[in-house]
C-alpha cells in the first residue's frame, strides 16, 4: 500500500480547500480507495472477509448515531440502533447455546476479551489469568490492564492448550485459588482450538472456581457451522464468548460481538449513568452503524446462508492444500480449519498476495472472498 508522505498529510492552520482551488484531498482519498479495491483481490493471508457491499448505508454517514450505554436500555439519546443490535445478539446467542445471553457489539475481538476477563475478575477477584502461548496478543495486555497475576501455558501442536501443563501450573500455586482461562477457539497462528470442556475438567479439583472466556473471534462460527461441530461456547462450558464481526460476517469497520450469562453481568453494571441508560459495557459510547451492517448481512444470509459461507471457506482450504501440494510446498491444514500453512515462496509473491509469514512458513486463510480461482492464480504465480 502506497500512502502519501507525511508532509502531504499534515493538518495545518489554513484550510486545505478554497473556493477557487481544486479539492486535492478528495482526489487523494479517491486514489487510496481505488488502490484498496485493487489490493482487496489479493488478500489471502489474513482472517478478514472482504465479500460485502454496504454502499446503501451512505445516508447513515450524515448522522451521529450512538448506542451509548447498555444494549438492553434505550438511552435518552434517541439517534441509536439498539433494537438492531439486540437482534444480532439474540441470533448469535442462540448459535452459541443461550438465546437469552447478554451481549453487545464491540469494536473488535480485543474489547470482547477485555469484557470477558473483566467479568471473570469481578466474579473471582483472587483469580489467576491463564492463556496459551498461541493465544491472541491481547491476553497478556489484558493481564496488565486488569493488574492480574497471569501465566502463559504451553500448547500441543494441533491440539491447543496443554491441559496437564495448565493443571500443574495452577496446582503449584499451593492455595486453592480461582482461575480465569482465555480459551482460544481458532488460533490466528494455525487455526487450532483449545479444549473448553477439557479445561474445566482439568481445573475441577485444583481451582476454587473457574471462569472460561472463549475467544472465538476467528473460529467460533467455523466451530458452530462447519462439517464437524466443535466445543466452543456456553453449552461446552464457556462463561463468556467473543465472536468477530469483520472476519466471517464481514464489514468495513472492525467489530465484534461479546456474549455472557446475563446473571454474571449484574456485577459490573452501573445504573442510570449513560444518558438515561445503565452501563454494562467497556466502551460507553458505541458505534451504531456496525450493528445495522451486521443485522443486514445476517438477515440476508440467515443461518443457512452463514453455514454455506463457512463450508465454502473449508472447501476452498481443502482445494488449496491439494493445489499447493502439487507445487511441492508441503501444505498443512490444522484440524480441518480454513488455515493452510506451507513453505514460504519468494518475498515478491508473499507481498503480492498479502500472505502472512512466520519463520519460513506462509499462512493462507481461505475467508469468504477467497475462491478456487484465487488459489489457481496464486499457483500460477508460484510457477512463473
Amino acid at each position: 500500500m502506497d500512502f502519501p508522505d507525511e508532509e502531504a498529510l499534515a493538518i495545518v492552520d489554513d484550510p486545505s480547500r478554497t473556493e477557487s482551488g481544486s479539492d486535492k484531498d478528495t482526489a487523494m482519498l479517491e486514489k487510496l480507495a481505488a488502490q484498496m479495491l485493487v489490493d482487496r483481490d489479493h488478500m489471502l493471508g489474513f482472517p478478514v472477509n472482504l465479500d460485502f457491499d454496504y454502499r446503501m448505508f451512505a445516508d447513515f454517514l450524515t448522522v451521529h448515531a450512538n448506542n451509548v450505554g447498555s444494549p438492553v436500555d434505550d438511552s435518552e439519546y434517541y439517534l441509536h440502533t439498539k433494537p438492531f443490535e439486540r437482534a444480532v445478539v439474540k441470533f448469535l446467542g442462540r448459535l452459541a447455546g443461550r438465546e437469552d445471553a447478554f451481549g453487545y457489539i464491540t469494536n473488535g475481538g480485543t474489547e470482547g476479551n477485555i469484557f470477558g476477563c473483566f467479568i471473570g475478575r469481578e466474579r473471582f477477584p483472587d483469580a489467576v489469568l491463564y492463556y496459551s502461548d498461541m493465544a491472541h496478543y491481547s491476553a497478556p495486555k489484558i493481564a496488565r490492564l486488569l493488574r492480574m497475576e497471569s501465566c502463559s501455558v504451553a500448547t500441543v501442536t494441533g491440539e491447543g492448550m496443554d491441559l496437564d501443563c495448565l493443571r500443574d501450573r495452577h496446582r503449584q500455586l499451593g492455595d486453592k485459588r480461582a482461575a480465569i482461562v482465555v480459551a482460544t477457539v481458532g488460533s490466528t497462528t494455525d487455526g487450532s482450538y483449545d479444549d473448553i470442556p477439557g479445561i474445566r475438567s482439568a481445573l475441577a479439583d485444583v481451582a476454587s472456581n473457574t471462569h472460561i472466556h472463549s475467544d472465538s473471534a476467528f473460529g467460533g462460527l467455523l466451530a458452530a457451522l462447519g462439517y464437524e461441530t466443535r466445543p466452543w461456547a456456553f453449552e461446552s462450558g464457556a462463561d463468556t464468548v467473543t465472536i468477530s464481526g469483520h472476519k466471517m460476517i464481514g464489514g468495513p469497520i472492525p467489530t465484534g460481538i461479546v456474549l455472557a450469562h446475563p446473571e454474571h453481568v449484574d456485577i459490573i453494571r452501573n445504573a442510570d449513568v449513560a444518558v438515561g441508560a445503565d452501563d454494562d459495557t467497556i466502551s460507553g459510547s458505541r458505534d451504531a452503524v456496525s450493528p445495522l451492517m451486521l443485522w443486514y448481512e445476517l438477515r440476508r444470509l440467515g443461518r443457512v446462508g452463514l453455514r454455506r459461507r463457512v463450508l465454502h471457506c473449508l472447501d476452498t482450504a481443502a482445494y488449496a492444500v491439494e493445489r499447493l501440494a502439487a507445487e511441492d510446498l508441503h501444505p498443512v491444514r490444522v484440524g480441518g480449519t480454513n488455515t493452510v500453512i506451507f513453505d514460504a515462496p519468494s518475498e515478491d509473491i508473499c507481498a503480492r498476495w498479502n500472505l502472512l509469514i512466520v519463520g519460513d512458513k506462509a499462512h493462507l486463510i481461505t475467508m469468504p472472498h477467497v475462491t478456487g480461482e484465487h488459489i489457481d492464480r496464486l499457483c500460477a504465480d508460484l510457477r512463473s
